[in-house]
């Protein structure tokens, strides 16, 4: 989680530690109602829910800044920018590469109008983690969108290095 989720998150803590310290101290604890338990239930789990639903955003955000664009010879992450593929280059490992120099933040790169670059594909990445060693690969989940302009778009989901290149061949 990025350092706002973590303010949003300590600001709730300490609202709630304020509103306790109000309930103590102006003497509502001496006082027998059950809506006092129901109050105190629907506010920590507005703060549950706060949590999970931040939670869920910032995921979101990442996949979204996870997501390339390829065209022959030129990729597009919304973080990174445009990158220019040399001759021969290897597509996927150049996605790698870039997957795992991510920040996730909050910067992003304007993305190149249809008339400068005419990208192919759409690689929406579910889940990366980079390899633990050299022998292993790295865990890369996720679908390839063919763009088609006459036709309609066909979209391959793949689970490893072996299946993206598939895709993308």
């Amino acid at each position: 989680m990025k350092k706002s989720n973590y303010l949003v998150l300590a600001v709730s803590a300490l609202v709630s530690i304020f509103l306790l310290y109000l309930w103590y101290s102006l003497g509502f604890n001496k006082i027998d109602s059950p809506l006092d338990l129901v109050i105190s239930i629907v506010w920590w789990v507005l703060i549950a829910l706060l949590v999970v639903w931040i939670n869920k955003l910032e995921k979101t955000r990442q996949q979204r800044i996870r997501t390339m664009y390829l065209a022959p010879t030129v990729l597009y992450n919304s973080e990174t920018g445009v990158r220019r593929l040399q001759a021969g280059a290897n597509t996927v490992e150049a996605m790698r590469e870039i997957l795992e120099g991510l920040e996730y933040g909050f910067d992003t790169q304007d993305l190149p109008s249809r008339a400068e670059v005419d990208f192919a594909y759409v690689v929406k990445t579910d889940e990366y983690k980079p390899a633990q060693d050299k022998d292993s690969e790295p865990t890369w989940k996720g679908s390839v969108v063919k763009i088609d302009r006459a036709g309609e778009n066909t979209e391959t989901a793949f689970d490893g290095i072996q299946q993206l290149s598939a895709a993308l061949a």
